[in-house]
């Protein structure tokens, strides 16, 4: 690629030599007519290859100059436009992880508008860069952000409140302590055996604790992690730590 700059060069230093040889330019005074003066316009037209040798050279010169520095530019500038856009949209990810703890890639896909692909790239130097974690939690890997602002146990309550209907039954058991499944079930519309499912998800995780009264079961939540509940759900009642 260099000697085509180098030919250029050469090119441009024989345009001037040829423009030289020529002597410089020679100014005549027009003489005056008797009569109305001719402005119809120009008395005849020359094409470009009847122009002298150094304008040609110097017209071809410049357009290729202009041609071959074009390939030099626009890579550059689509660099930048593409770069701008990355970070864009890496920092329109990682604000969403700030406000969405526990969140999965595919719902960073869904709700971000980006396609999965480019979300798992942004991920990916995310974490590089230290800015995020990843954990496995059951069937899904959830992404944090990596300050240490939740411990393991609030990103345990983080990843199920990213369900719904755990996230209502913990909001109805934190305002409602000692609530039943048959209470559940009513106040819901939802099947027992639903509500058994996720009962049983957030007791494995000692999010709530149960009491057997009679033939019912009565649901709390754990006193230890109310607290940190409370932050993700506020409850529309004193806590114990309050009382």
């Amino acid at each position: 690629m260099r000697w085509i700059w180098y030919l250029l060069f050469f090119l441009f230093i024989f345009s001037i030599a040829a423009h030289a040889e020529k002597g410089g330019y020679t100014v005549d005074s027009y003489p005056i007519q008797n009569g109305p003066i001719d402005t119809s316009g120009a008395d005849g037209t020359n094409s470009f290859w009847e122009l002298p040798l150094w304008i040609k050279i110097a017209y071809i010169s410049g357009i290729l100059l202009a041609f071959l520095g074009s390939f030099k530019i626009i890579p550059v500038v689509l660099g930048k436009i593409k770069g701008m856009l990355e970070n864009h949209n890496r920092q329109s990810i990682f604000k969403y992880i700030l406000d969405n703890p526990g969140c999965t890639l595919a719902e960073v896909s869904y709700r971000q508008e980006i396609n999965r692909g480019s979300v798992k790239y942004h991920i990916f130097r995310l974490k590089s860069e230290e800015k995020i974690i990843l954990k496995k939690m059951g069937k899904f890997l959830r992404l944090f952000q990596n300050s240490g602002a939740f411990k393991v146990s609030e990103q345990v309550i983080a990843a199920h409140l990213k369900n719904g209907t755990s996230r209502m039954l913990l909001r109805a058991i934190l305002e409602n302590p000692g609530i039943t499944n048959q209470e559940l079930a009513e106040k819901y519309y939802l099947a027992k055996s639903t509500i058994h499912w996720h009962i049983q998800q957030l007791s494995k995780d000692n999010i709530i604790i149960s009491e057997q009264e009679g033939k019912y079961r009565r649901y709390c939540v754990n006193a230890d992690l109310e607290i940190i509940l409370l932050r993700f759900i506020p409850a529309n009642r004193p806590t114990s730590a309050q009382v």
